[in-house]
């Protein structure tokens, strides 16, 4: 059913992109040329007689020029009598200097200035000519890997010259032709001292520094996606990790992986599928009704949200868990780095989506320096271990039966009869009592049903089975680099039928087309396939609630099926249908297929020295195709549309006739197409005086992307027909059967066709941006910073006052250990960095609008006109939300082991909430500005090197958080329900969490019939109207507010272990009914339900309520308890469910992974001819530590467990 052409480009605007960059080249050639022009043309001379370091530092402010002398070499050298007019700089050189011994070269538009034997001084003859010649040193700084090393000191031995690379590492000094020493330092890398030798001509030296034993080093640069930083100039909170400190092998999806790593962040599973995408969220929740998931950056392109499923059926249940978010097309292998900012300061320049923070992932590139091929290959092989019923706390069959036979013996009735059905206990027992099978054959069933015991964790559960295989190629020279990769993953879920498939494939090249000029292009392309289940299909939650006291199978190996309720509205002749899981799961599915093309390109020209232009313009083209089926022998298709079992009727019987499909299923298709394009200039000025640094960067941006979803439902459909289409019983045709009143008007199951089961989505956003940076370093210890960025967009109506929203932040820091009273007196503090920030940050909620929303409508009954509907009422004053931020931190290094940073921030947040309205307006509620909510919180990780030797290593690092959370005043008054279960898209209480939920006060069990007891249920009723919290407990927030994670790694020779944790501290729960299924303890639960074995300890005669909180079953005459405010009551064991006895800390710790790798040494290597090899077994999801009370379910995941993975990898490079 997959349409032709489905991923056809839109060629228009791909052409259209590729003319912008086309256009950009061409700027950067008009702007080259400009550049050259301005320059040649500036500077003017009227002097009669002044020293010519004064009329060299006169061109310097005229022209911008960077020119290098020596001041001892033209110290005593006159000019006279010179008068030039708007001449270019060389013209003024050869002018000033003529007469002397002086000559200059042009070096990449830096002029030295150096002495010249062959040139004999006409004027100053009484002045000393020196014997040597000057050159110039070029080169660059780069780490073991061929990473540059940014603003790397370079210092000329027994000589006050000195000077600092650039971002890029390179560097230039002047030096005599006689030869000599440069000292070459930088944090964390061992100093290294270079000789140069005699030399007539210039000099290119590159340096390549090694690792400081025994410290843990600096960050070399810190990228925030559209510029890089020296470390040294970032003043904000900001988190950046390796990908070797996070990747694990059972995952192939980073944002997985990132748990536990970065303090701030908390990241929560809600699916142990795989294809699924966990939560993740930065500093608290700063938006109500928005997306509180952080803004993904990759290599400086801002990735747009997930494609969206347009309107949502049953059919959708299953697709919104494999859909995938931003980055799930990123291959995990092909990540250098990753860099999360935090604060205002870290976020600002990226405006109006960044109040959630700001994920920033660099990719790998080429190594500068690497000249020679090289290939790599990673394989994996991981082993998920299928859950037990060891690690749950339900009956078995045995005990199933015996808790039916104990309530039914008291009185307690069933919640429907059964349904004569020897597949179950409850209709084996209603054969026997109304006489259709005798006595023996009750028994000999029943000790059957007792012992069968099945297993459905075996039946739909798995050990899944995943592989991992990834192979890089990279290379170069010094004009061009490379590097591509190639990754396929395929993994089994726990559950069969859960699968997740995916091809990657990526090159970059690096073309360095002149020395100031350099090309960076990108392609990335990938595909993936997840599958998963139809309808009302979830293997892992019916195997852990489903009685095992009935048969999957029955005594030929055929299919076991038990009655299930029976909704057929047109015909009531059968109560029942059919019903087995295995039938379901194997019958029906859904299916998610994506594919996504990234194409980047960033131009890097070096205007000069200190000023760098840069164009960056990507463009995606990201498609999705989603199905869901189920098909014609599904209880699913027999419940809803035919009303008995698949071809159990004869087409001459009038319940055939009675059934909207006697053949075939329901296919739900969606098809989405996303594209957006991405267009960014910016200009970096870097100017390097003698004791500061001046780092300025403007940035324009120009954003667009265009969703495009169409979704439709087709009847009749059958797979095992060959994808044939049947058509469906006409609508005059159709005749009700066994005595249903209900018939089925217009056109038949066509009708729902209508009724919002074929919509499409068509939206498009639109950002233009203006952004700039400014850091200000002095003497390399004190910085200002600051950031402001102004955002334009559609999304935000008429009102071009309201489409704007501009966002700023300032920040300072102190590098205190750096001053000359702290080296001198505390040698072992090596860095002592105090900083602050301040600033705004935005959120536009791209779903809601301040115009009037009036949906055009269909035909109107009666009237037979159009008709449309207003949805949202006008609000010019409603605006983009805004978070104040104020951030200070501190980060530490003592005795170059122990590393200490530290945050406090407190965010406070204008969201977009809902208001409540008068009738009048037609709707219930307006959106408006005025949702308050406040964040604070402290933030610290602590990485300790206990040694590092050649031979053996030891390391440790510690991270935490905790955010407090309180709401401002609510615009909606709350409902009971609200209070009970929280609510997260509305303000509850004013001073409390935005997740927090209230509780009915447990008092105990009634000694004298087990009934539960309340407190609070005698408060005045005109307190409890006006306060419905005034009857009930506060029992905390459902988010954590706490965070943390614990890793260690210890090397000796080629060995090295690894271990981490994660935990996640702070939320309440409130635990699973376990009378859920028995009408709140009054009812039997239904024949195919298991129960908990908490059910054994519940109350059964006085004196157990002093051992036991559980009410006992309802025997006898139901009752409510009214509530204190007069409007509201409950029974007692609902309101038991949801009082303070059921709740629960959710806090959990989890064991992330141990790893154990070796790698071989340099002789093996070289006999078996590879550059490295590497062998790595790893086991994660070791063990978690949490409440008791969850009885093995994972208290992340609520309903599931997470699997124990086992994983086998090799590494070769070549």
């Amino acid at each position: 059913m997959k349409k032709k052409g489905f991923f056809k480009l839109k060629q228009m605007k791909l052409g259209v992109f590729l003319m912008l960059i086309l256009f950009q080249f061409g700027n950067v050639l008009a702007i080259d040329k400009l550049s050259s022009e301005m320059q040649a043309s500036k500077v003017s001379i009227n002097v009669k007689e002044a020293n010519l370091s004064g009329v060299l530092q006169d061109i310097i402010k005229q022209s911008g020029a960077e020119i290098i002398y020596f001041n001892q070499e033209v110290s005593g050298i006159k000019c006279q009598n010179i008068k030039l007019n708007a001449v270019t700089v060389e013209t003024a050189l050869n002018t000033v200097l003529q007469g002397s011994n002086m000559a200059y070269q042009n070096q990449n538009g830096r002029y030295v200035i150096y002495a010249n034997k062959s040139r004999t001084s006409q004027n100053q003859s009484n002045q000393t000519i020196p014997t040597n010649k000057q050159i110039l040193i070029t080169g660059r700084i780069a780490d073991s890997r061929g990473e540059p090393l940014p603003f790397a000191k370079v210092m000329l031995k027994d000589s006050p010259l000195h000077t600092s690379a650039d971002v890029d590492g390179r560097y230039a000094i002047t030096a005599t032709s006689l030869g000599g020493v440069l000292l070459v330092t930088y944090v964390g890398m061992k100093s290294r001292e270079v000789k140069f030798y005699k030399s007539e001509k210039n000099v290119i030296l590159n340096v390549i520094l090694e690792e400081e034993e025994n410290v843990i080093k600096e960050l070399s640069v810190v990228s925030t996606g559209y510029q890089k930083f020296n470390p040294r100039e970032m003043v904000g909170a900001y988190t950046t990790i390796k990908s070797e400190d996070f990747l694990t092998p059972n995952q192939t999806s980073i944002d997985k992986m990132l748990q536990g790593v970065v303090p701030g962040m908390i990241v929560t599973n809600s699916s142990s599928r795989v294809g699924t995408s966990p939560s993740i969220q930065i500093r608290g929740t700063s938006t109500i009704l928005g997306d509180t998931q952080p803004l993904w950056v990759v290599d400086g392109i801002i990735q747009e949200e997930p494609i969206k499923i347009p309107g949502t059926t049953f059919m959708t249940d299953d697709m919104k868990n494999i859909i995938g978010n931003q980055i799930s097309w990123l291959n995990p292998q092909d990540i250098e780095s990753i860099t999360v900012l935090k604060d205002a300061s870290a976020t600002a320049v990226y405006g109006s989506k960044a109040s959630n923070g700001v994920i920033v992932v660099t990719t790998k590139l080429a190594s500068r320096l690497q000249e020679r091929l090289s290939v790599n290959y990673s394989g994996t092989v991981t082993i998920d271990s299928k859950p037990n019923y060891g690690q749950f706390n339900m009956m078995n069959s045995q005990e199933r039966i015996k808790f039916t036979d104990e309530a039914f013996a008291s009185g307690v009735p069933y919640l429907s009869i059964p349904y004569l059905d020897t597949n179950t206990y409850e209709g084996l027992k209603r054969s026997y009592i109304e006489g259709y099978i005798t006595e023996s054959e009750f028994q000999q069933r029943r000790a059957y049903l007792e012992t069968i015991n099945t297993d459905w964790f075996d039946l739909l559960t798995r050990n899944g089975i995943s592989t991992n295989h990834n192979i890089s190629v990279s290379g170069g020279t010094a004009k061009m680099s490379f590097n591509s990769s190639l990754g396929y993953s395929k993994q089994q879920g726990q559950e069969i039928g859960n699968d997740s498939e995916r091809f990657t494939g990526r090159i970059a090249t690096l073309f360095n087309l002149t020395d100031k000029l350099k090309v960076n292009l990108s392609i990335v392309g990938s595909y993936n396939t997840n599958t998963g289940f139809g309808t009302g299909v979830n293997p892992m939650s019916f195997a852990t609630k489903t009685s095992r006291a009935i048969p999957a199978y029955d005594e030929n190996n055929d299919l076991a099926y038990y009655q299930k309720i029976n909704n057929y509205q047109h015909n009531k002749t059968y109560s029942s249908i059919n019903y087995n899981i295995l039938n379901e799961r194997d019958n029906s599915s859904s299916m998610t297929e994506t594919m996504r093309l990234n194409a980047t390109a960033d131009v890097q020209w070096n205007i000069s020295r200190n000023l760098t232009y840069s164009f960056t313009g990507g463009y995606t083209l990201n498609g999705a195709f989603m199905d869901s089926y189920m098909g014609e022998d599904t209880y699913y298709v027999g419940n809803t549309y035919r009303g008995y079992n698949f071809e159990s009727i004869s087409p001459e019987s009038a319940d055939f006739k009675a059934a909207i499909l006697p053949f075939g299923g329901e296919f739900f298709t969606n098809d989405s197409r996303q594209t957006s394009y991405n267009i960014q200039n910016k200009l970096s000025y870097i100017k390097q005086f003698s004791n500061s640094r001046l780092n300025f960067f403007l940035g324009q941006e120009v954003r667009s992307g265009t969703s495009i979803a169409t979704s439709n439902t087709v009847w009749g459909f059958s797979k095992e027909r060959g994808e044939q289409i049947i058509l469906p019983t006409l609508p005059s045709d159709l005749t009700l059967a066994g005595g249903a009143t209900m018939g089925y008007a217009g056109y038949g199951v066509f009708e729902r066709l209508y009724q919002n089961r074929w919509k499409r989505l068509n939206q498009t956003n639109n950002f233009l941006s203006i952004f700039s940076t400014i850091a200000y370093t002095i003497k390399d210890k004190y910085v200002l910073n600051a950031s402001l960025r102004n955002d334009m967009s559609n999304r935000f109506g008429q009102n071009i006052n309201r489409r704007f929203d501009p966002v700023y932040s300032f920040g300072a820091s102190w590098r205190v250990a750096d001053e000359k009273f702290i080296r001198e007196n505390v040698s072992w503090l090596t860095q002592f960095n105090i900083r602050s920030s301040f600033g705004l940050q935005g959120n536009a909620l791209t779903n809601e609008s301040p115009e009037l929303m009036l949906y055009k409508q269909g035909k109107k009954a009666v009237f037979n006109q159009y008709f449309s509907a207003i949805s949202k009422i006008p609000n010019s004053n409603l605006s983009w939300e805004r978070t104040t931020n104020l951030n200070i931190g501190t980060d530490l290094l003592l005795f170059k082991k122990l590393t200490l940073v530290m945050d406090y921030y407190t965010r406070r947040s204008n969201a977009v909430v809902a208001q409540t309205v008068p009738l009048e307006f037609g709707i219930a509620n307006v959106k408006v500005n005025g949702g308050i909510l406040h964040n604070s919180g402290i933030e610290g990780r602590i990485s300790f090197m206990v040694f590092n030797h050649k031979d053996a290593a030891l390391s440790m690092s510690i991270n935490s958080s905790r955010n407090w959370n309180k709401t401002g005043d609510n615009l909606v008054k709350p409902t009971l329900v609200d209070f009970i279960n929280g609510n997260s898209t509305t303000i509850i209480k004013s001073g409390y969490p935005m997740s927090s939920f209230w509780s009915y006060d447990f008092a105990g069990l009634d000694p004298q019939n087990g009934a539960p007891m309340f407190n609070l249920m005698d408060v005045d009723k005109e307190t409890a109207k006006n306060d419905i919290s005034s009857f009930l407990v506060y029992s905390g927030e459902r988010n954590p507010n706490f965070t943390g994670g614990v890793s260690f790694s210890f090397r000796y020779k080629s060995f090295t272990a690894s271990t981490s944790f994660s935990a996640i501290l702070g939320g309440k729960t409130r635990l699973p009914n376990p009378y859920a299924d028995t009408n709140n303890g009054n009812k039997l639960p239904p024949a195919e339900n298991n129960v908990s074995r908490l059910l054994n300890d519940r109350w059964k005669k006085p004196g157990d309520e002093l051992t036991t909180n559980l009410p006992s079953l309802i025997v006898g005459n139901i009752y409510y308890i009214t509530h204190p405010n007069g409007t509201s009551s409950a029974l007692p064991v609902a309101m038991w469910a949801q009082s303070s006895a059921q709740v629960v800390d959710a806090s959990f710790m989890r064991c992330r992974g141990l790893d154990l790798s070796y790698r071989l040494d340099q002789r093996t290597l070289q006999s078996l001819k590879l550059k490295s090899m590497q062998i790595t077994a790893s086991v994660n999801n070791l063990f978690v530590i949490a409440s008791k009370r969850f009885q093995g379910m994972d208290p992340e995941l609520g309903n599931s467990v997470m699997p124990k993975s086992f994983s086998l990898g090799i590494s070769l490079g070549i």
